[in-house]
């Protein structure tokens, strides 16, 4: 009989930490959060995120006008070695609400070197000052943009992928569908850590109220704040997992974890995807959390598992 497993210990204490530290700082109920404060508190609570060093990753931040003549950074990760090398362009994770070029940074450097490939980061519009569909637009926008770059990058063009975690998975994913629509370009591949997958709050993994990290209570802040209104949520560049077709989507790594609201609707989606002949590649992580991909300075576990993962993605972006 398989017996029961628990969140990893490192994990629990890095979290009780940033806890006692927002309790210290007398952190307000969710209902009374303002974005502004919410972007305070995660600044805070990333210094508790210890930086994991890697050398050798020639870094340029740049930047490209959006469709709306707004500014989108983007921050280019290049590999060492003479190329031609994949290009995954990446999406940062914070409920679309918070999280930058810097949050993602430690993770992209990573990617860049272990899985020898060129990471584009982009600093998409955060809600609630731009609410749907303006990060959808940067992401598409960030995608063709990038397309356009590949030669000056030694990138290439048959190995272009998309990939993002947790809100950042969400805008993977959509971009993904974008694209296979519209048949402008096409994508190798679609790297979903994490990823918010459905406007549903019924699931067996949010019905086991999770407290680590992302709760039940954030998640619907987050879309309060994304969203226009609730019918936003029926689009399926909101929620993926709402596509009918699902055929010709490119091949999926997905990356779930345990303990997290979102796991089942990840679980769903792959397996929906290969009921329709798409190619799936699920790493799951019985003991680790939502967002764990950030803790790989101070957790050694979910190093491990972003040593996993990104092998992963260098033998399908190689192959």
């Amino acid at each position: 009989m398989k017996g029961t497993i628990n969140v990893d210990a490192q994990v629990v204490d890095l979290l009780e930490s940033i806890r006692a530290k927002m309790v210290e700082l007398e952190h307000p109920p969710l209902d009374e959060l303002t974005p502004q404060q919410s972007r305070n508190y995660y600044q805070v609570a990333r210094s508790y995120f210890t930086v994991l060093p890697v050398e050798g990753v020639p870094v340029e931040d740049s930047c490209f006008q959006g469709r709306a003549g707004h500014d989108i950074p983007v921050r280019i990760y290049k590999p060492e070695g003479r190329g031609p090398f994949p290009v995954l362009i990446y999406f940062h994770g914070g409920g679309w609400v918070f999280g930058d070029l810097n949050s993602s940074d430690n993770v992209c450097r990573y990617i860049s070197k272990h899985a020898q490939t060129i990471v584009v980061s982009v600093g998409y519009r955060l809600a609630p000052e731009h609410t749907y569909p303006a990060a959808f637009h940067d992401a598409i926008d960030a995608v063709r943009w990038t397309s356009h770059q590949l030669e000056e990058w030694n990138g290439d063009m048959a190995r272009l992928a998309v990939g993002g975690e947790s809100s950042g998975g969400n805008l993977a994913a959509a971009a993904a569908i974008y694209f296979r629509d519209t048949k402008e370009l096409e994508l190798s591949c679609q790297f979903l850590i994490t990823p918010v997958l459905d406007y549903n709050f019924d699931t067996q993994s949010y019905q086991a109220n999770y407290q680590y990290n992302l709760t039940n209570e954030k998640m619907k802040w987050f879309f309060n704040h994304y969203l226009n209104d609730p019918a936003d949520g029926e689009d399926v560049y909101v929620s993926p997992l709402r596509l009918q077709n699902l055929t010709k989507l490119p091949r999926t790594l997905l990356v779930t974890a345990e303990f997290d609201p979102l796991r089942e609707e990840g679980f769903s989606y792959g397996i929906r995807l290969e009921a329709f002949g798409v190619e799936v590649d699920l790493l799951h992580y019985e003991d680790l959390v939502h967002s764990f991909i950030n803790m790989i300075g101070v957790v050694e576990r979910s190093h491990q598992a972003l040593d996993e993962t990104t092998k992963k993605l260098k033998e399908i972006l190689h192959a």
